[in-house]
């Protein structure tokens, strides 16, 4: 008789059987919290995300790849998916595959409503949380425009995707970046003018979602036309 696996249960084996090789090989890949600009001054890694929603097929798995990692219960997810979504007016309606997660913004309503400071940017721009100063109010749930966070049961404190923080540092991407089959997502320097991810956005001219709100988001997306 063959036993029924989950999708997010593979992915966790999956993980585990990894983990050796890539923590072997992260010292080799390991990121300085510093790069050299191309004017030769040394300013600090600032991470960020592109997203092309023209390669999104809506399977999941980036969402489930993030909820594995991070070891979140069943139906909980960082990244929220939304299929088929339409936007535009009839007749010109466009229809596509979009993710949303946390857009580590520099100007974050969610991190100035914070009564605590448990909500802030550490020093390669990804915005974190200080569970041991959360006091559970769920302001920064309530003040990001983006929807981007939910209230986790494991951890008690409203959670959000954290650009896996921990894992970048020694040179590896994201979860979300590495499960997805079609290559959607790009994650690198936003300060590395070299970089993949500064090179598409320039080029492409990406742009975040919800630029007129001016909290200056870190993750830009490639949408439909």
């Amino acid at each position: 008789m063959k036993t029924k696996v989950s999708r997010r249960a593979f992915l966790k084996k999956t993980a585990t059987l990894c983990s050796g090789a890539a923590i072997l090989s992260s010292g080799l890949l390991s990121l300085t919290s510093l790069v050299t600009a191309s004017n030769g001054n040394t300013v600090k890694v600032k991470f960020g995300m592109i997203i092309d929603n023209t390669k999104c097929i809506g399977c999941g798995l980036c969402q489930e790849a993030c909820a594995t990692r991070h070891e979140l219960p069943e139906g909980e997810y960082f990244i929220k998916l939304y299929k088929e979504y339409e936007r535009g007016t009839y007749p010109n309606i466009i229809v596509e595959n979009i993710t949303t997660q946390c857009n580590h913004c520099e100007n974050a309503p969610c991190a100035r409503i914070c009564p605590t400071g448990a909500t802030y940017l550490n020093d390669q721009g990804i915005m974190v949380m200080n569970a041991k100063k959360c006091i559970g109010c769920k302001g920064c749930i309530t003040a990001c425009p983006y929807n981007a966070r939910i209230w986790s049961e494991k951890f008690g404190t409203p959670e959000k995707c954290n650009f896996c923080d921990g894992f970048v540092q020694a040179g590896k991407d994201p979860a979300c970046v590495t499960a997805c089959p079609r290559e959607a997502r790009i994650f690198g320097d936003l300060n590395d003018v070299n970089s993949q991810i500064s090179k598409n956005i320039i080029e492409r001219r990406l742009e975040p979602l919800k630029p007129e709100l001016g909290t200056k988001p870190k993750i830009y997306y490639v949408r439909h036309k």
